[in-house]
């Protein structure tokens, strides 16, 4: 090591001291130089030598730019110096790319960016009417396969974008623009997560993709107050239509039971008078079978009691011989209003 000496009687006398370096020889300053850069590479080596991965991760390890492993959560080492490296992701989480809307802060009052000229253009879409939309959506996705994430595709979330993207203005582009706002939302968001995967998986880009959400669709603000105002006809419409059903299933059941009853008593009216005709019929033929055992006894008894009914209600009855008809004929004519002979 260097030596130096200092002599105070110099600084007395008004001189600046004097200071005498001796360099050690290089026998003895590269050994010592040595041991501090093996110290130094040690101490990089135990601290480069292990890696931590968290309980929603995976590492890949790559020795020397090949596939080695691909280890889980846990505490483990790896070769330094650059011969491993380790590539993390988070395999477990749900992670979630928002098109035509951005979350500029989120919270109970979460605020979104609408206006941003790249967000307008990735909402503006136009439907199979020629009509314009604006189509706010998220997908939702998870890593599947942490190696083809990192190593097949150059950059995936911007695959999973343009994917996205490209499919939901198909789907759109087929329907009109009623089916997008109201009628075929779900059948929308199911659609394009079937496609998107299969796109992403022919792409190799190991994602999952969970769910794709519809957040808003609108009309372009231009036209925004004439499209509220056809949807407010149409629930208008739909409100008179739903009171027409109600109506109608009031009153068909009533007809309906109204006219089951009328059947219903004309059979039984119509059984009534078959019965009774049919005994009649009866009733007849056998009087006939005993008329005609005995015809002459039969018609005497029919007549006379026939007339045994009818004479009673006749009242006075004058037989006049058919000898006397030259005859004036006297009739006590006051007799029935209380009068004289």
């Amino acid at each position: 090591m260097s030596e130096f000496r200092w002599n105070p009687s110099d600084r007395n006398q008004g001189g600046g001291g004097e200071f005498d370096f001796k360099f050690p020889p290089p026998q003895k300053v590269f050994p010592l130089l040595w041991g501090v850069a093996l110290l130094a590479l040690l101490a990089w080596g135990v601290v480069s030598g292990y890696y931590t991965v968290e309980a929603n991760e995976e590492a890949v390890v790559l020795r020397l730019g090949k596939l080695h492993s691909v280890n889980g959560p846990g505490f483990h080492g790896k070769i330094p110096f650059g011969i491993d490296k380790v590539f993390k992701g988070e395999v477990k989480a749900v992670h979630r790319a928002e098109f035509g809307y951005r979350t500029l802060s989120a919270g109970v009052k979460s605020q979104y960016d609408y206006t941003s000229p790249r967000v307008v253009a990735e909402a503006t879409m136009l439907t199979g009417d020629l009509n314009m939309a604006m189509v706010n959506w998220e997908v939702r996705y998870k890593i599947r396969n942490l190696t083809d994430y990192l190593f097949e595709v150059r950059n995936p979330v911007e695959t999973l974008r343009a994917v996205s993207e490209a499919v939901m203005r198909t789907e759109v582009g087929d329907r009109s623009v009623d089916e997008v706002l109201t009628l075929d939302r779900t059948a929308i968001s199911e659609v394009v997560g079937k496609k998107m995967q299969a796109e992403l998986d022919t792409f190799r880009c190991g994602i999952h993709i969970v769910k794709v959400n519809l957040k808003r669709v609108d009309p372009p603000d231009a036209v925004r107050k004439a499209f509220n105002r056809v949807n407010q006809a149409i629930q208008v419409r739909d409100r008179i239509i739903n009171e027409a059903e109600g109506m109608r299933n009031k009153k068909i059941p009533a007809a309906r039971g109204a006219k089951e009853r009328a059947v219903k008593e004309a059979e039984g009216y119509r059984i009534g008078r078959v019965n009774r005709a049919k005994g009649d019929a009866e009733r007849f033929l056998s009087v006939l079978a005993e008329y005609k055992k005995a015809e002459d006894v039969t018609r005497r008894r029919l007549y006379l009691e026939s007339m045994a009914k009818l004479l009673p209600k006749i009242g006075e009855v004058t037989l006049i011989d058919s000898k006397d008809a030259g005859l004036l004929k006297m009739l006590n004519l006051d007799r029935a209003k209380g009068g004289g002979q």
